[in-house]
């Protein structure tokens, strides 16, 4: 069993996100965990930058989230990406996004940029358990 730390942020009063710290690459990025999301997904920007020589594909599946389904959906494997002592040499088809419009609140908001959404994809093939009290992510390889 794997466990890394929680660490839950109030972005406005009664408004949190759930965020984990994590590796990409060698580099460290910020992750949201959201259980709503049925797919985890990197900035898109992100790794135009920092993965210039990452092949990407269009993604031709049904895309859709809360602002709505017009959006370019791409797909890379992740080389490299650890969460806490969790190690995969590949997370496979990882969603490429837009994060534009998230980046933007959280600088808004005084906060730093996150570079993945960790979503249920993860939590579901690693049997994740979120304990809030302890503020602790608990989850299998």
């Amino acid at each position: 069993m794997y466990r890394t730390k929680l660490n839950i942020v109030e972005l406005e009063q009664g408004d949190f996100h759930t965020l984990v710290n994590g590796r990409v690459a060698g580099r460290a990025v910020r992750m949201v965990l959201d259980t709503g999301a049925s797919r985890s997904c990197m900035d898109m920007a992100y790794v135009a930058e920092m993965l210039p020589q990452l092949h990407t594909a269009l993604h031709d599946g049904v895309t859709a989230g809360i602002g709505g389904d017009d959006f370019e959906v791409r797909t890379a494997n992740i080389p490299d990406f650890h969460i806490g002592r969790l190690k995969l040499n590949c997370y496979e088809t990882m969603a490429l996004l837009d994060f534009s419009y998230i980046n933007l609140a959280y600088q808004r908001l005084h906060r730093k940029p996150v570079q993945v959404i960790l979503g249920n994809d993860f939590l579901v093939q690693h049997k994740a358990v979120i304990d809030y009290a302890n503020k602790i992510l608990l989850f299998e390889k």
